[in-house]
């Protein structure tokens, strides 16, 4: 049988200007990055049209030195002022990494997002040398993002180890509060499967009658699928009613079916009974070819 389909929603990601030397390695980003991130003063030099009087040349201060991108938190996209090494491996502004975790609690920012075993934040004493000698090298350049040269403490690693036993504390906090919330939406979701109407009905009718062998009364099993209680017709145990979480639809159809996002009577609601649905019922096509509503359903 056919089956409906819901279009989610396209997913929005937003990415900090440093993650594009891990998606452009070797260098590949070299041209576009500079000018998106306002990195340098790389410009192409447009050929002087005939008979035009050529520019002045560039004094020696009129560019400001290029930042070393592999200095840069990935977060921030600034050069390291207090770098810090997780238990992944990777290094980050110890400022941008405490406020990410505030948000995501011991998600790893880079990879695929995934929680870390521990909060652990080693002081990078090299990072912190190569970013201190190429300011020598500058001694008259402020880095972007930075108010000043000067001025911001930069962790020991006793403060650091402090700072990490608070956040993993916060952690263990915020995953207790979410256990907690979880295990009281479960119990008003047995309540609610407790209190169910043994017989649900299916009743009214289809355009032209189509697939109306699907309307009548339906009986709970005793089994949960996806989550939801299941009906059966009465007098006819093939023919099945059922919730899908692959597409948020409920389903009348076969039992061969059941579970999936397959049905020849098909509603979009997330309602949790059958009884509490309230938009509008469709009905499958005979030969695949489309829904039409069932506003009588």
């Amino acid at each position: 049988p056919p089956f409906p389909r819901s279009s989610p929603p396209l997913p929005s990601r937003n990415l900090s200007p440093g993650f594009a030397q891990l998606l452009f390695p070797r260098g590949s980003m070299s041209g576009w990055a500079q000018w998106l991130f306002g990195r340098g003063t790389a410009a192409a030099a447009a050929p002087a049209a005939a008979g035009a009087e050529a520019p002045e040349a560039p004094g020696p201060l009129s560019s400001a030195p290029v930042e070393p991108m592999d200095l840069m938190c990935p977060i921030s996209a600034c050069l390291f002022r207090d770098p810090v090494m997780l238990v992944s491996g990777h290094t980050f502004e110890r400022a941008s990494i405490v406020e990410f975790w505030r948000r995501r609690p011991l998600a790893n920012p880079l990879g695929t997002g995934e929680r870390l075993r521990s909060a652990q934040m080693i002081v990078n004493y090299g990072y912190r040398s190569q970013v201190d000698a190429w300011l020598q090298r500058h001694p008259d350049y402020t880095p972007e993002g930075w108010s000043s040269r000067g001025g911001v403490h930069r962790c020991t690693q006793e403060e650091l180890d402090r700072q990490t036993a608070e956040i993993e504390s916060a952690a263990r906090d915020l995953d207790d509060k979410a256990a907690a919330e979880a295990a009281a939406e479960e119990e008003e979701a047995r309540r609610e499967l407790a209190a169910a109407a043994p017989r649900v009905y299916l009743v009214g009718g289809t355009p032209d009658s189509l697939h109306a062998e699907y309307l009548g009364a339906y009986d709970r099993e005793p089994e949960l699928v996806n989550g939801r209680l299941a009906y059966a017709m009465a007098g006819d145990a093939d023919k099945m009613l059922w919730f899908s979480s692959v597409n948020g639809y409920w389903h009348a159809g076969p039992r061969a079916n059941l579970g999936g996002p397959r049905g020849w009577l098909a509603v979009y609601d997330r309602a949790p009974l059958p009884e509490r649905v309230a938009a509008e019922w469709q009905v499958g096509s005979a030969h695949g070819g489309g829904w039409t509503a069932a506003p009588d359903v």
